[in-house]
């Protein structure tokens, strides 16, 4: 089989970026607004992002965020946040270098830091000096009053042959929060729209990829799961940012029911 140059890069970058590799560089994007953008997503409960990354050359929205509550100060998948409040929970999906940026778990550390990950994400923090809790899809845990459950997430496409940006068997997860204020949060992860995400109750608040591409769920998969568990707010993530189509097309999908928001 001869390959096409497109399916040969398409095939390589997959392999890079499946094994972590450093030629994947991350950075943050000269389009980033210069302050951090904030919604209320339930009672003194407040959501953060800084905006753009650039992934190589690419203009990247991420699926970084901190969510600030009356008590605790948490980060899901922290990268290039710049200057933040030190965390009390740091939670990772998994090892992509647009999620896992050990420069800022660093960064954010404070003696008392929980983080809670995956155990192909715990292998990399050796020398890490948190409270590092490993979780696989469907497990459990309640901390400091905190309710973690961590959710499958996984490519059911291949972004060449049989190769999957994110096969089930990396047990990569995404994460329901139920904080003490009963606020449920969803942030998937990098995943397409999979059958576990029937399991799926109460959610008030979702973070969900649009990007497509094979790597995530594009804007129509992720109305989809938007429209059935039709949570208050729903945040688009995981997108290039001069992809405004699939962000229309996921606005004009979500039943009115969701308040669309778009953080950029």
């Amino acid at each position: 089989m001869v390959l096409d140059r497109q399916h040969f890069l398409v095939f390589f970058l997959t392999l890079l970026i499946n094994q972590g590799c450093t030629m994947v560089k991350v950075t943050i994007s000269e389009k980033r607004s210069p302050t951090p953008q904030q919604v209320a997503v339930g009672e003194n409960t407040i959501l953060t992002t800084w905006g753009a990354i650039k992934v190589n050359k690419t203009h990247f929205f991420p699926s970084s965020f901190q969510l600030k509550t009356d008590d605790k100060v948490i980060y899901i998948d922290p990268v290039e946040v710049g200057s933040a409040e030190p965390a009390d929970f740091i939670l990772l999906t998994h090892a992509h270098p647009d999620h896992f940026s050990i420069k800022d778990i660093k960064n954010l550390l404070k003696s008392e830091t929980i983080i809670v990950c995956p155990k192909g994400v715990s292998k990399k923090l050796k020398n890490i000096a948190g409270k590092i809790y490993e979780v696989r899809p469907k497990e459990q845990l309640h901390l400091e009053g905190i309710h973690i459950e961590a959710t499958w997430a996984y490519n059911t496409k291949s972004v060449f042959l049989w190769i999957k940006a994110h096969p089930r068997s990396k047990g990569n997860v995404g994460y329901v929060l139920t904080l003490k204020s009963g606020l449920r949060l969803y942030h998937a992860g990098d995943t397409d729209y999979i059958p576990e995400m029937d399991e799926l109750l109460d959610i008030e608040a979702a973070l969900i990829p649009i990007g497509g591409d094979n790597l995530t769920m594009n804007g129509e998969e992720a109305a989809k799961i938007v429209n059935e568990i039709t949570p208050k707010i729903v945040v688009p993530m995981h997108y290039e940012i001069k992809n405004r189509e699939e962000l229309r097309r996921f606005e004009t999908l979500v039943n009115e029911k969701t308040t669309v928001v778009k953080l950029e």
